[in-house]
């Protein structure tokens, strides 16, 4: 019977260990986080899909278009409130991604009023699932108290893509008509649901 417990005993702390190397947290600012972090997109092969309520971080800018113009897909959403469809910052971040990735990078925004997009995430490749209190802005890793959370459970993954999934069919596509950024209904975004499941991981379709 006690060998019984003590197997037993093994085989939970084997399963606790191994639950969390599936789980890693970050804080910020720290310089060598923030760079673990964007080495982790850097080394992106098929896609990054990412719910973050604002980007101006150039170095993350720069990569999400050099991944997107090597054959990496990328999607966005974001926040877009009222006060920020006129400001010249946010319409040069947006004129960055879809002018330099010659527009491979697809975005949509929230324009809703009185609700913004919940907890910032992003997926990489069907593989890890990062979730943070940050977004991707200079003061976000710089200057704030942020944490992020690294998740490699394959069910949280795949919950999270159907999440995005859902999300993305509720808001605004953007485009450029006539030199000019322009809001469209997403049915007018061509958009395809990308992903398949499979239990060993997740594939892009596209």
């Amino acid at each position: 019977m006690n060998n019984q417990f003590h197997v037993y005993g093994q085989n939970s702390i084997r399963k606790h260990n191994l639950e969390k190397r599936k789980l890693q947290t970050l804080f910020f600012p720290n310089k060598w986080n923030f760079h673990y972090f964007f080495n982790m997109m850097k080394d992106c092969q098929q896609f990054i899909i990412a719910c973050i309520s604002e980007i101006d971080h150039s170095w993350i800018i720069k990569l999400l278009v050099l991944l997107a113009n090597g054959g990496r897909k990328i999607y966005l959403i974001m926040d877009c409130q009222e006060d920020q469809k006129n400001d010249e910052l946010f319409q040069a971040m947006i004129c960055e991604l879809l002018i330099e990735s010659q527009f491979k990078i697809k975005i949509v925004v929230n324009t809703k009023k009185y609700e913004s997009l919940p907890t910032n995430f992003c997926v990489i490749d069907g593989k890890v699932l990062i979730t943070t209190s940050a977004n991707w802005t200079i003061n976000s890793f710089k200057k704030s108290h942020e944490w992020m959370m690294i998740d490699k459970k394959y069910d949280n993954i795949v919950e999270m893509i159907e999440i995005f999934e859902q999300m993305w069919n509720q808001f605004k596509f953007v485009t450029f008509i006539n030199e000019d950024i322009a809001l469209l209904d997403n049915d007018d975004s061509q958009f395809q649901l990308v992903f398949t499941y499979s239990q060993d991981c997740v594939v892009d379709t596209l």
